[in-house]
């Protein structure tokens, strides 16, 4: 068996079971509708609203200037994440060079121009969903439309937070150990930003950012990388392992390359790039029964 072999048969043996992870379960679980949210959305998606946009756009603009926050729910029973809405609306007043709020979904309700096309675009998408309902609104049905767009609604936010699930892990333990760290801020905060270093960001460093002779480069992937992923996770090593050699610091520094994940089978050769990143790597695993995999480069 090849050196590649052997690492990619270590990597298998211990990658993480995702689903059965505490942190990845709390994104499954979806809050019931609560009765104030089921009595404005019953009181919103009438047979009347939902046959006429122009008479739903009304309906909204005014909910959602009084209860604004109720738009995350529209957002999510209408198949959309925060995001879009914002992302879509932000095309089209910058085209037409027009001033709308676009920091939040609630934001667009604070204006009358922000608020007209917001609630335009919900009663678009809303009555594609439920318009061919030819009956009124039933809490059963709405829970179950609740239930069912949920995991589509927190993709993207479980996305953001997986990505620095792995470093803020490390910093944790680096943290309880009383191994000096940075930025400091990843044990509370793992959306905190990363430490710059001859133009390259680390997801960690030890002891210091002035001193940083521990450099860590974090990566975790539950799902299908795609090509993006197949690149960026071996350029992202080998542009370390260049800038370390350029600033003449090679010899005494550690480059921490801390991966796993399932969505590493589905492209391989983002693994390969990984694992054959140096040939003088030196791999183990975390855990007793599973855990993340590391090399130091």
């Amino acid at each position: 068996m090849t050196t590649l072999e052997t690492r990619r048969a270590e990597f298998n043996d211990f990658v993480w079971d995702h689903a059965q992870d505490a942190f990845q379960a709390k994104f499954d679980q979806c809050a019931h509708l609560n009765p104030a949210e089921v009595a404005h959305l019953t009181g919103l998606l009438t047979t009347d609203n939902l046959s006429d946009p122009g008479a739903l756009a009304n309906s909204l603009k005014g909910l959602l200037g009084s209860t604004p926050d109720l738009v995350y729910r529209l957002l999510q029973i209408a198949g959309l994440t925060r995001n879009k809405i914002l992302q879509d609306i932000k095309a089209y007043v910058r085209s037409r060079h027009l001033d709308v709020s676009t920091s939040s979904p609630e934001s667009l309700f604070n204006a009358d121009l922000g608020a007209d096309l917001g609630s335009q675009y919900l009663a678009k998408q809303l009555c594609r969903v439920f318009g061919h309902i030819c009956k009124p609104m039933s809490p059963v049905l709405l829970e179950a439309v609740n239930q069912a767009t949920w995991p589509g609604y927190i993709r993207q936010e479980r996305a953001k937070r997986m990505g620095h699930e792995a470093e803020y892990r490390m910093a944790c333990l680096f943290k309880d150990c009383g191994i000096p760290f940075a930025p400091e801020e990843k044990a509370e905060n793992p959306l905190c930003r990363d430490i710059l270093i001859d133009g390259m960001s680390y997801d960690l460093v030890s002891p210091s950012a002035a001193d940083a002779r521990l450099r860590v480069l974090a990566t975790v992937h539950t799902a299908n990388i795609g090509q993006y992923g197949e690149s960026k996770d071996d350029l992202e090593i080998r542009k370390a392992v260049s800038a370390m050699r350029k600033a003449g610091d090679r010899d005494r520094i550690t480059l921490l390359a801390f991966i796993d994940g399932v969505g590493f089978e589905s492209n391989r050769a983002g693994l390969t790039g990984v694992l054959t990143g140096n040939r003088h790597a030196k791999w183990t695993h975390l855990g007793a029964e599973n855990g993340p995999t590391w090399a130091g480069l």
